[in-house]
């Protein structure tokens, strides 16, 4: 279904600096001419749209932890009240602060 531009556009300023060319099947391309005529966009702000919400989303998906209640529990517990070092682990510190203050 070809929708006009003349239709959809609104008057935006092009202040555009990069372009993306992709390659649809004719079915894709309807159905986000579609998409768009419904919401009242243009075709490219509702894939810039989208495809920012999608971006921001994945992002945030990968640099966000999100625990349970009983991991988080156990998380927050560690924090708080975490566990004496071991013997080893403590000498190698101790090593380490040591060498610091001959420098």
């Amino acid at each position: 279904m070809a929708v006009s531009r003349a239709r959809m556009r609104k008057e935006v300023p092009n202040t555009a600096r990069e372009r993306i060319d992709i390659r649809l099947r004719p079915q894709q391309k309807a159905s986000i001419e579609r998409a768009a005529y419904l919401k009242g966009l243009t075709v490219t702000d509702f894939i810039v749209q989208h495809a920012l919400e999608n971006a921001q989303r994945t992002i945030r998906e990968h640099e966000t932890w999100t625990l349970e209640q009983p991991d988080a529990e156990l998380f927050a517990e560690a924090l708080m009240n975490p566990s004496s070092l071991g013997l080893r682990l403590a000498n190698a510190v101790r090593r380490h602060k040591g060498s610091q203050l001959h420098r």
